[in-house]
């Protein structure tokens, strides 16, 4: 973080002259209108900057605490190196590692400098060169530009189609959407296309494509970012199969046009849902969906495309696909803040006004007397009323310089990381997490820096990559399984498991204890599981109860026929079963029952179908995964008690 010292400044001239030119430059915009209600949008905005107090304290260290240091350590693997497309670092300019979520468990990998790769353990073959299929694809000056992102329509095994975004040079075709400030340069342009593969299943594509839309962009930087389909829905949901668009505020701020981001008439610096399979659009190519925020507000000023606005480069989006779908995504900031966003329809999350939860001055390029690109202040008195949303997690630039967004963990290789948001900072490497469970608006979550453990020793990832900086990616696979990516070198290191710092090299401290534990949810089917992990800590081995509980649930107000009827409970170690259990009193009845009766349980009912299960494990992480042995759904409980031996 750039520093500076801490001082009170009296400026009542110069934030009325800064104010001044901004309201002029918004008036110039409103004449470009032709109805009233644009008039509407432009005002919204200007009060918002009147929202600035004219006495700033600039801010000199946003957050002064530092993050602290998680226990758990992450083991990574090489998975596989992709071919070089630059003849000096970033060798290869990786960028998403996905699924085709079809079932086929294909991994594919995108280098911006135009190449979708099909990848798996040590092998990488070209699936599609969209440098050589489309003629405008931009690679240069790099930044931000090239073939930026891909996704796989949640259909694609029958209906063949995914989709792209990539770079394209300025005036290479009709944009659909510009400005809306006239005089604002144009840089580049976003285009998003739709493939359809004549064979979904081949491994090189081949078949036709179509644009979607394109976007003029002011500056070479913060175009378009990911593109994605909801991983958490069904079919039966109205949010299946629609297209969410990332589009970064295009340096429109930092190019002297603030003005062009932050409002409701510009997609820069936005999150876009579509239908791609719709034509209620202004072009005809894709549809805009009714229950999107702005859609049906009547203003034909207000884009009906947008979900959620106010973010500088909203990198990454993904969603807790195995745990309660929220939508998370990484915002990465000017010069102080980089922030972790709870996304949800229709909230304002605060760029260029805000960054993280403190002021900016948007103006900073033309006007820095009035703060400069470097400062941030101080929420004004009525913060509360201007309706903008903050982060649910930030850091600032004494931690990293540009945060990553990853995805939250649900696979079954690092048990010690379920539920943990990983994300991480695209310049230094480092790896963060939160607990996303307890993601919520308007709270501030702890981040935990995690340590990596790579060939038998920790490392960090600066080392493995031996340069001056990472270029940090994260991707993922059907079995929720994460991957970090890096393109100095171009390599992909897959998340093999995890454990807990010890001075003896696995599990925890001596003298630690596992912590009796008993969590309810819901069973469904896929990958809808319940998953509870645990811990054996100290030493020497343990015993443990675990109990997997459906039937006897009535009996603590759950009403009959919602408990999962024919709970299955497995343990799993590093990805292995160790043990499984369909009905509790078919094979140890005698010792699950003084088990329960040792731990002060509830007594599970004679010919119940629930599971238990008595277990010595040694010390380490471990998992008790439950589905319905008959297929089945509903609520269940799990439950993990340390049982002390008799002898």
């Amino acid at each position: 973080m750039n520093k500076h010292s801490a001082e009170q400044a009296d400026i009542p001239d110069a934030c009325s002259a800064f104010l001044s030119k901004i309201i002029a430059r918004y008036m110039k915009s409103i004449c470009q209108f032709a109805s009233s209600s644009s008039s509407l949008v432009s005002c919204l905005s200007v009060s918002l900057l009147l929202s600035v107090n004219h006495t700033l304290a600039q801010i000199e260290d946003p957050i002064p605490d530092a993050i602290e240091r998680s226990n758990i350590i992450l083991q990574i693997e090489a998975f596989t190196q992709i071919p070089a497309s630059a003849g000096s670092a970033p060798l290869a300019r990786i960028n998403h590692l996905k699924p085709a979520g079809d079932g086929s468990g294909r991994l594919f990998v995108n280098d911006l400098n135009g190449i979708l790769y099909l990848v798996s353990e040590d092998n990488a073959s070209i699936y599609l060169d969209l440098g050589t299929s489309v003629s405008d694809l931009a690679t240069s000056p790099g930044l931000g530009t090239g073939f930026t992102s891909f996704t796989f329509h949640p259909d694609f095994a029958t209906n063949g189609k995914f989709y792209t975004a990539h770079m394209a040079p300025a005036g290479s075709g009709v944009a659909d959407f510009t400005g809306p400030v006239e005089s604002a340069p144009i840089a580049l342009q976003g285009v998003i296309l739709e493939w359809t593969a004549n064979n979904p299943a081949a491994n090189a594509f081949s078949g036709t494509n179509r644009e979607i839309l394109r976007i003029d962009l002011t500056h070479t930087i913060h175009g378009l970012q990911e593109i994605s389909f909801n991983t958490a829905v069904d079919q039966a949901d109205p949010d299946y199969g629609m297209l969410y668009i990332c589009v970064g505020d295009s340096g429109a701020t930092i190019q002297g046009f603030p003005e062009n981001a932050h409002r409701l008439d510009s997609v820069l610096g936005t999150i876009l849902r579509i239908d791609p399979m719709g034509s209620n659009s202004s072009n005809g190519q894709y549809g805009v969906p009714a229950d999107n925020p702005w859609a049906s507000d009547g203003d034909p000023t207000t884009f009906g495309e947008i979900w959620a606005y106010g973010f500088r480069n909203p990198h990454r989006i993904s969603w807790d696909a195995a745990g309660d779908g929220k939508l998370l995504s990484g915002d990465i900031g000017e010069r102080n803040i980089e922030e972790v966003n709870l996304i949800e329809p229709g909230f304002d999350y605060g760029w260029n006004l805000r960054e993280g939860t403190f002021v900016i001055n948007p103006d900073f390029d033309q006007n820095p007397q009035n703060g400069t690109r470097d400062e941030v202040f101080a929420l004004p008195d009525n913060d509360d009323t201007l309706g903008f949303t903050y982060p649910v997690a930030q850091y600032d630039h004494d931690e990293g310089q540009a945060i990553v967004s990853g995805y939250v963990y649900r696979g079954p290789d690092a048990l010690l990381m379920d539920g943990k948001f990983l994300f991480g900072d695209i310049v230094n490497g480092r790896l963060f997490a939160v607990d996303a469970d307890s993601l919520a608006q308007g709270t501030q979550a702890s981040i935990e820096e995690l340590t990596l453990e790579f060939e038998g020793s920790t490392r960090t990832l600066l080392s493995i990559v031996s340069d001056s900086r990472v270029d940090l990616r994260f991707g993922y696979d059907e079995e929720n399984e994460l991957y970090l990516l890096e393109k100095r070198k171009g390599m992909v290191y897959k998340i093999a498991g995890a454990r807990l710092a010890s001075t003896n090299g696995g599990g925890s401290t001596s003298g630690s204890r596992l912590i009796n534990i008993s969590t309810r949810a819901d069973v469904g089917t896929g990958d809808n599981v319940l998953i509870g992990g645990f811990i054996v800590g100290g030493t020497e081995n343990k015993t443990v109860l675990i109990r997997a509980v459906g039937s006897e649930l009535t009996d603590q107000g759950v009403a009959d026929g919602t408990f999962l009827a024919d709970p299955l409970v497995q343990i799993f170690s590093g990805g292995q079963v160790l043990a499984t259990n369909d009905d509790w009193d078919a094979d140890d009845a005698a010792g699950v029952t003084a088990a329960g009766e040792q731990v002060a349980g509830f007594q599970l009912v004679a010919g119940s179908k629930s599971s238990g299960l008595v277990i010595e494990l040694a010390p380490g992480a471990y998992g008790a995964i439950v589905t319905g042995a008959d297929g089945g759904t509903g609520i269940c409980l799990i439950e993990v008690y340390e049982v002390e031996n008799s002898n």
